[in-house]
């Protein structure tokens, strides 16, 4: 019996594939339970024995006929005074041969008096009651306790009752998720999980005598039109619920990020159409989340308002003809007024967002209905592109507005191509919300932005069009396309839809095309590369614009999640943008490179330093330091050098002294010492060994062979710089750069004996190698993009030492588990590497080290 009763309802799990819905499915498998327990109790020598009456009553989820393969039975079992001392072998006679078959058994013992008590006490116990369901026993028993407990615990307590879901809701929100498009959904109890769900059942019943759905709608509580896609998006949660079970083997609600490749497997969902199978089942299942939050949230409003508890005494105030704000809420004042007036639709929204207040959930319905009144007069009317401007550039907060927008379907309805990304999931832990989320997020993140730096916002004269690009930045994703070009082609269109002018429309597109511009090229460029200077300021070609793209790139990567931001990228933008903006200031895009103006500068800087040298006796001849070594760093960090180089010749020429300094976002180590080939490698794996991260290399030679180097890092794990052992660091670069340390052995060995977190995929990797010898005048670029792992940056500057390629920059941009190294090179000769045949080793090699065997074209 052990293995036939899990064996069947494992057999019966499966029965979607037949077409099964999730309930009967579920409602089978209790049954399964039902026939067992039954049969237990039937044949169980003390039930037979006792003198009194006995009930076996099912609860919760088992009670609901909702049974997973692996949820807890939960029973009650119930009795009368006179076969209370019967109990203890009766529960024995049921419980122990469910927890042999492995089953794990929620169970009390309680007399009705008891068990009234108790729900009076306990919320969850109350609410359980009223799935409560005879299995066995006497009905006479059951139907007193139930009795009772209307009587007892719901009469006299309904507003006390809805007041305590709502606290729990709200609760259960905030641990488990508020919204419906989470990354990885809690499908029980996160925002419109299964849980909503129940929490809507239970209110019915215990408030309103409702016992179905179809008491629900006939109350009015649950319109016709949604309950179609309201029963799909239950069948479909509860079968995914159900296979949840099945792929853990054991009782998991949390559909993670590792489990959804196979749920979708499962449910038979394939690529197509430029996405991956599992994105197309995760925009599913968001659409699914969002039915059930939408549905529920507005039978909890309508609840509230029946019940009296909805906020707000003042009397009516009319915000504009048409539309009022009346407890609470913002409501229209006749749907024929909506009729006569479409462009109502989006006021509504617009005065909802001024108020302060949420729409009224009739009002919500009214404009769900009225979707067919959004037609193409309505989207080319430019009194409703005035007030949707309004809405963007004056409202706030903005989310929830913009959040009702796309839920109600007035967002998707007036901007058709918004229809492309809604619940669009993007398969990978980098990105925290769906696209269409993202792009709400990232308005309301640059809504921030101007609260916070009002004075960058002063230089922006178009808001409207920077706002409408945060909507819309990521429009041209899941198709087979770069979605910056794709959605520069569809935001121009939108643009010239929405009444903008031509110079408008063409900022908007530019915007969109180019809003990975500006991190990409933080993490990747040198910013004393005056020649990638000038090619970025001339293609953004003005201040505005700079700023425009600045602030998009901040609110885009906050609105991404916490991996795509941190002080470190925060202060690369800043000063790639303040290297721009005084580029453009001074128009140094509109000139051609001067070298004897460059000269001229050197030339000063000399100067400079040996005024504040004032005769003080230094080693090096200060004219005879590179041109560009003077040109990356201030005078005092030169005269600094100087100083270190002339006090402390005698360690310099037998040793590397490291310089570590604090930074607010990063720390800064000076390395000083004699140059040698493949000198930053065994740098970069000792600050590894060290839990120190690498962010950016600046390496220079003098003239008699002193490296002076200077490494951005951040810590690994979690340290305070006061806690770092420098003095240690120092004598292990030393002890590898002298051959006494074996920088790749410690780290293949630490690799296997240290994990600084679980190996989660985070996001779909790309591995590639470019070399680009355009970008730079003197310099070979390199970019190697791979999955960041310990001692990758080590790997991949010894193979360049390898090749006898000197490293003069490094910049080291991990994108979360995507590893973005840039290295600035030349050859032995001081050349740039051009021989075709060398680039093709070089990059082959690489393309081994991240983890390919073929190199990718470049």
């Amino acid at each position: 019996m052990v293995q036939t009763l899990r064996t069947r309802q494992e057999t019966l799990a499966e029965s979607w594939r037949e077409g099964l819905s999730g309930q009967e499915i579920l409602c089978r498998s209790a049954a399964l339970v039902d026939v067992y327990v039954a049969d237990r109790f039937d044949c169980a020598q003390a039930v037979r024995q006792a003198e009194g009456a006995i009930a076996v009553v099912a609860l919760g989820g088992y009670g609901r006929q909702e049974l997973y393969p692996y949820s807890d039975i939960d029973l009650l079992l119930l009795h009368d005074r006179r076969s209370k001392k019967s109990m203890q072998e009766v529960a024995e006679a049921l419980l122990y041969p469910l927890w042999d078959e492995g089953f794990e058994v929620g169970h009390s013992v309680r007399g009705v008096k008891d068990a009234i008590q108790f729900a009076l006490n306990d919320f969850h116990f109350r609410v359980s009651l009223l799935d409560a369901r005879l299995i066995a026993g006497s009905p006479a028993l059951f139907d007193e306790l139930r009795a009772c407990y209307a009587q007892q615990v719901l009469d006299g307590r309904r507003l006390d009752f809805v007041r305590t879901m709502d606290a729990f809701k709200q609760e259960r929100w905030r641990k488990f998720g508020s919204h419906a498009y989470l990354l990885e959904p809690h499908v029980k109890e996160g925002k419109g999980g299964l849980r909503d769900i129940q929490a809507m059942g239970w209110v019915a019943k215990g408030v309103f005598g409702l016992q179905d759905l179809d008491a629900i709608q006939s109350s009015g509580m649950l319109e016709a039109e949604n309950r179609q896609a309201f029963e799909s998006a239950w069948s479909m949660l509860l079968k995914i619920r159900n296979r949840l079970h099945l792929l853990c083997r054991r009782k998991n609600d949390h559909l993670i990020f590792e489990y959804q490749q196979e749920v979708a497997q499962a449910f038979d969902y394939r690529d197509s159409e430029g996405m991956l199978g599992v994105e197309h089942f995760m925009r599913d299942l968001y659409g699914h989340l969002q039915t059930v939050s939408v549905v529920t949230d507005l039978f909890f409003e309508h609840v509230h308002e029946v019940l009296g508890l909805t906020v707000g005494s003042a009397p009516e105030q009319q915000l504009e003809r048409g539309i009022v704000l009346r407890g609470g809420t913002v409501r229209l004042a006749s749907l024929e007024e909506l009729t006569a007036r479409p462009l109502l639709l989006m006021r509504l929204f617009l005065q909802a967002g001024r108020a302060g207040a949420p729409l009224h959930h009739r009002t919500r319905q009214s404009v769900a209905s009225h979707l067919s009144l959004v037609d193409d007069r309505f989207r080319a009317s430019k009194r409703v592109a005035k007030a949707f401007f309004e809405l963007l550039t004056q409202v706030e907060p903005i989310f929830p507005v913009l959040e009702a927008m796309l839920a109600t379907g007035l967002l998707t309805r007036y901007l058709p191509e918004f229809a492309g990304v809604e619940s669009l999931a993007q398969h990978d832990l980098y990105h925290l919300y769906t696209v269409d989320r993202h792009q709400l997020q990232t308005v309301a993140e640059l809504k921030a932005l101007q609260r916070e730096q009002p004075e960058l916002f002063a230089e922006v004269g178009l808001p409207e069009v920077l706002y409408l690009a945060a909507l819309l930045h990521d429009i041209g994703k899941g198709r087979r396309a770069d979605h910056s070009v794709l959605g520069a082609e569809i935001t121009a269109g939108i643009g010239a839809r929405l009444h903008l002018a031509q110079e408008e429309c063409a900022t908007l597109a530019f915007l969109v095309r180019h809003h990975l511009y500006l991190p990409e090229n933080a993490l990747r460029r040198d910013f004393s590369d005056r020649a990638f200077i000038r090619q970025a300021a001339e293609l953004i070609g003005n201040t505005e614009r700079l700023t425009m793209l600045y602030l998009l790139t901040i609110a885009d990567s906050k609105a991404t999640g916490p991996s795509a931001w941190s002080d470190w990228k925060a202060s690369l933008l800043t000063e790639l943008y303040l290297s721009l903006k005084a580029c453009l200031g001074a128009e140094c895009h509109l000139r051609r490179f001067d070298r004897e103006e460059e000269a001229q500068g050197v030339s000063w800087l000399r100067e400079q330093l040996l005024v504040q040298l004032d005769g003080e006796p230094v080693r090096m001849n200060v004219q005879s330091l590179p041109a560009d070594y003077l040109l990356s760093y201030s005078l005092p960090a030169v005269l600094h050098h100087l100083r270190v180089h002339a006090d402390r010749a005698a360690r310099l020429s037998q040793q590397v002294l490291l310089f570590p300094e604090a930074g607010e976002r990063f720390w800064s180590l000076l390395i000083m010492g004699q140059d040698r080939l493949g000198l930053l490698a065994k740098f970069c794996g000792v600050l590894a060994l060290h839990h120190l991260r690498v962010l950016s290399a600046q390496i220079f030679t003098w003239p008699d062979g002193t490296v002076v180097d200077t490494l951005e890092v951040a810590p690994a794990i979690q340290r305070n710089f006061d806690e770092m052992d420098w003095p240690e660091v120092e004598r292990d670069l030393n002890l590898a750069v002298n051959y006494r340390l074996d920088v790749g052995y410690q780290l293949h060995a630490r690799s296997y004996l240290q994990q600084y977190g679980p190996n989660r995929p985070v996001q779909q990797l790309e591995r590639k190698v470019v070399v680009d010898n355009r970008t730079s005048q003197p310099y070979t670029i390199i970019e190697v993009h791979g999955s960041d792992h310990r001692g990758a940056l080590y790997q991949l500057t010894q193979t360049l030492a390898d090749f006898g390629l000197s490293i003069h920059r490094a910049r080291i941009a991990t994108e979360v588990e995507q590893l973005i190294d840039v290295f600035y090179v030349k050859t032995g000769t001081g050349d740039k590497l051009t021989d075709g045949a060398a680039i093709d080793r070089v990059r082959a090699t690489l393309m081994q080290v991240i983890g390919e065997d073929t190199a990718l074209a470049a």
